[in-house]
């Protein structure tokens, strides 16, 4: 039998650590010729997608005859990866303003295993079923009640409250209309245990409070990746980039003053130590959860590579300094303050105590691919090879701990030279390779991670990593079968910026490509096509 247990402000405040997911867009009043979305962001940097069979969304409804209630939507069992995006519709291809034939990665008509949206509305003091719209085609119900106008919105993973939104509410404070409801039993399916909400002892701080009532064709989107406090209310088609990124929400301000400094660590000059102070902030900030990131990915940018090393709550502005020793003293670190919402209050990046040394030798791309028989191909291309002494290929399952399982010499060739490397790797769901990069002068660097899933864990399309993007692009794609690739990349006007043609084989394809000067900040599309068939995707240049 599932267990359940009613929710409670101190669950909350003992539990949001753990969020991992959140709204990150949201487009309720479509208009008549386009369908409702959301985007949910996935914080997590670990290597291991996060499942959102153990996720909720619970959606409060006022409707006209004094009839109340929520829409409960149990995720079915399909995951998203760290720093990615996950997209949610009433259909598999929809459309927003001056978007087209933009696809969902789950249609909320057709759910899979462990998936289901259910409709209560109150009776009394308790709640009864009622039938759900077969389309639903409005699951975002604007209220027309004491709260007129709001949506409003909670997300739950594993039954304890991790983010939610009110909008279109001028209060400071979670809707008495909400507050007021009885507590709701809430039966999941699969392995997810049930659980009650009691709204009476919701915090107002447990939800991002928006002001602004979204008329036909709006909608709202962060201005940075799962940054608290920077909803934007907006109509203006380019805002809306589901799948893709708004913005790295590092070094940006939030509301609680937070210093941190990297100094030596006596005992151990190969390590450093951290030290941080969350000294003032508002009452509704706290408490608030610090998380310190290892920078192993793009310097300064929280990413997928980065490792998490430490976590502590912090009750209060008079905790005081806190310390971390950290693994090394030539690798910056990332602090991430995770608010009561689950959003990011401030994503704060320290360099390294020591800087590293800069290598001469110039990656230009680095592929890979993982046959249907689970072997890997690696294919990279370096200029300046007359500088190389040799390369070192490291593989992990974990993301975090390498082995290096070859090594390919230097050839003797001035300029640009081309590297293979292949293996079958032991059976595991999934496996990362990197360059260790070695010069003649013995400095070292190290390539993007690439990541392969085996083929009963593969997906098609295309997914970028590390999204945004600084001076490479990086993502993975499908091939039927073995085939030339064309490989284009272009901005949003569809002026072409790169073109060129790779060899992919059958199955889940790596590639990292060099971004040049042509390319601004901004938001632009990679294209992956065989003639045929045809993968696109958003990315955005910093």
């Amino acid at each position: 039998m599932k267990k359940f247990f009613i929710l409670c402000v101190l669950f909350i405040a003992s539990f949001f650590a753990k969020s991992q997911v959140l709204l990150n867009e949201f487009y309720p009043e479509p208009g008549s010729t386009f369908q409702e979305f959301f985007e949910l962001y996935n914080t997590s940097t670990s290597p291991i997608p996060e499942n959102l069979d153990n996720y909720t969304i619970v959606i409060y409804y006022e409707e006209p005859g004094n009839k109340s209630g929520f829409y409960i939507f149990d995720l079915p069992s399909v995951t998203v990866a760290a720093k990615d995006y996950f997209v949610v519709s009433s259909q598999t291809t929809f459309s927003i303003q001056g978007q087209s034939n933009l696809v969902a990665d789950l249609n909320w008509n057709v759910l899979g295993a462990g998936g289901a949206i259910t409709k209560w509305e109150k009776s009394g003091s308790s709640y009864v079923s009622v039938p759900v719209s077969n389309p639903l085609t409005d699951l975002f119900v604007k209220s027309t009640g004491s709260s007129s106008g709001a949506y409003s919105v909670f997300v739950y993973e594993n039954g304890i409250q991790v983010n939610g939104i009110v909008i279109g509410s001028s209060s400071s404070s979670i809707p008495l209309s909400v507050k007021a409801m009885p507590n709701l039993f809430v039966d999941m399916i699969g392995s997810s245990p049930d659980f009650t909400i009691s709204f009476g002892t919701m915090a107002d701080n447990s939800a991002e409070l928006i002001n602004g009532t979204a008329g036909t064709n709006n909608g709202y989107f962060r201005q940075y990746d799962g940054k608290c406090g920077v909803w934007v209310k907006s109509s203006n088609a380019p805002d809306y980039t589901p799948g893709g990124s708004n913005g790295s929400a590092a070094n940006e301000l939030g509301s609680l003053t937070i210093s941190a400094s990297i100094n030596e660590y006596a005992p151990d000059p190969n390590k450093s130590l951290l030290t941080y102070n969350v000294s003032a902030g508002p009452a509704e900030a706290f408490a608030v959860v610090i998380q310190v990131y290892q920078d192993l990915g793009i310097i300064g940018e929280l990413d997928a590579n980065d490792v998490l090393i430490d976590s502590k709550n912090i009750g209060n502005s008079s905790a005081g300094f806190q310390n971390v020793i950290l693994p090394t003293a030539d690798d910056g670190v990332i602090i991430v303050a995770k608010s009561p919402a689950g959003c990011f209050d401030q994503v704060i990046a320290l360099p390294a105590l020591y800087a590293k040394s800069t290598l001469p030798v110039h990656l230009i791309s680095f592929q890979g691919n993982m046959n249907k028989n689970n072997k890997v191909t690696l294919n990279w291309m370096v200029a300046d090879n007359e500088t190389v002494k040799h390369f070192e290929v490291e593989r992990s399952l974990n993301g975090k701990d390498f082995i290096t399982v070859g090594v390919v010499f230097a050839s003797e060739k001035f300029g640009t030279e081309n590297y293979m490397f292949y293996e079958t790797p032991a059976n595991s769901d999934k496996v990362m390779y990197r360059l260790k990069m070695i010069d003649k002068s013995h400095d070292i660097d190290y390539s993007r991670i690439l990541i392969f899933q085996t083929k009963s864990a593969g997906t098609s399309g295309i997914k970028i990593y590390s999204n945004p993007v600084k001076d490479k692009l990086t993502f993975s794609y499908f091939s039927n079968t073995n085939q030339v690739i064309g490989v284009r990349v272009y901005d949003i006007a569809g002026k072409t910026l790169m073109s060129q043609k790779v060899n992919s084989a059958e199955g889940n394809n790596m590639l990292s490509l060099s971004l040049n000067s042509t390319f601004n900040a901004g938001i632009y599309v990679v294209e992956v096509s065989n003639g045929a068939d045809r993968q696109v995707a958003k990315f955005v240049k910093q």
